[in-house]
């Protein structure tokens, strides 16, 4: 049987308390409790293990995909529900759902951020911060860069992507009329920061690596200044969101999937650094100082007055498309369209090898 979605969710895995047990990301919307039913559990090959299944309503109308951590795993997951016969995902709508670390510039725990750029920045160059000069905020260096400070030379292609922004608008607008829950510990932490869980514009960072601490959480804000020629604002950081955009980005352009029809939301359920900067790393690092729980819970509370306004205006709006007023795609401009972020002269393909050619000698 073709099912034929028009939502996919896809999880990376003064307010009301919410319940203090901590749950996983997906285990709010697959509770007997949920406002969707995903009573269907498709089996599909080649998903992350212990994910084998794409869950879905009865109808087919609605579809959750556990696509696990980190990038590769993401990729592939992806790769195997677009590449899969049982699905018809052209006119699909894809919701990228998962907690993060919030940058407590923008956002706290609970917040919920509603990005339309995604930033990869651990495809870098890195030296030992000890070895660094003493001009450098921090020992990455974009691949191929002249300076900490540039655009990198040599490039990959999953460096940045821009996002519908008429779609993230709309979408913050249906996800405005949840409310926002929160927690006694994640109230008790926030309290050494600032701010209440909030619904916000801002981008996501993507990285297998998990940073933490003042000076590094400000370098990756420069990269995501760098890399978006100022038009990022980073909120949340993150694993696998750019391996997902790079998987549906060539289901595009297969015609398999409408990149114009990605939104991409994130909660914190952590910061990136301390509250201030003398406190020493303690070992294990504890993630959870109370934030999973209201950030789950946001994800799902945001996310069904999303899925319920796309479905409810189906017909008369969202059937045929939202237009985007901006660039949308990767760095290449592999969808047509020239991005607004990176530099002319990149190609159509990436080659982080490029950039380790020796300078040439400069002449008078």
């Amino acid at each position: 049987m073709v099912l034929r979605p028009p939502l996919g969710q896809l999880e990376a895995t003064g307010l009301p308390t919410s319940r203090e047990t901590p749950k996983e990301e997906a285990d709010n919307w697959l509770a007997d409790e949920s406002a969707i039913k995903f009573t269907r559990k498709i089996l599909l090959p080649g998903l992350s293990r212990g994910f084998d299944h794409v869950h879905s309503t009865a109808d087919g109308s609605v579809c959750l995909l556990v696509v696990g951590t980190a990038l590769i795993n993401a990729a592939l997951s992806v790769n195997t529900l677009v590449s899969s016969a049982s699905f018809d995902l052209t006119k699909t709508y894809f919701i990228l759902s998962g907690i993060a670390g919030g940058n407590p510039r923008l956002t706290t725990l609970g917040g919920v951020a509603f990005a339309r750029f995604a930033v990869q920045v651990d495809t870098q160059m890195e030296w030992d911060s000890r070895e660094m000069p003493s001009s450098w905020k921090a020992g990455y260096v974009p691949m191929g860069a002249h300076t900490p400070d540039s655009f990198p030379l040599g490039v990959h292609g999953s460096e940045v992507y821009e996002l519908n922004d008429n779609l993230r608008q709309i979408s913050i607008e249906f996800a405005r009329q949840a409310t926002l829950e929160d927690s006694k510990r994640a109230a008790a932490t926030r309290a050494e920061y600032a701010g209440s869980p909030a619904i916000l514009e801002g981008d996501v960072l993507s990285s297998n690596t998990f940073w933490h601490g003042f000076y590094l959480s400000e370098a990756m804000d420069n990269v995501t200044k760098v890399y978006t020629a100022g038009k990022g604002r980073y909120a949340m950081t993150a694993q696998e969101d750019t391996a997902i955009l790079t998987a549906l980005l060539r289901a595009a352009l297969l015609g398999k999937a409408d990149f114009s029809r990605i939104l991409l939301m994130r909660a914190a359920a952590n910061f990136d650094r301390e509250p201030t900067m003398d406190v020493p790393p303690q070992l294990p690092w504890v993630m959870d100082s109370g934030g999973l729980v209201p950030a789950v819970r946001n994800l799902y509370n945001t996310g069904v007055k999303i899925i319920n306004g796309i479905l409810a205006g189906w017909s008369k709006r969202f059937e045929e498309g939202i237009e985007p007023d901006n660039y949308i795609g990767d760095i290449f401009g592999s969808l047509g369209g020239t991005p607004g972020f990176a530099p002319g002269g990149l190609g159509n393909s990436g080659s982080a090898c490029s950039a380790n050619k020796p300078l040439e000698p400069l002449v008078d």
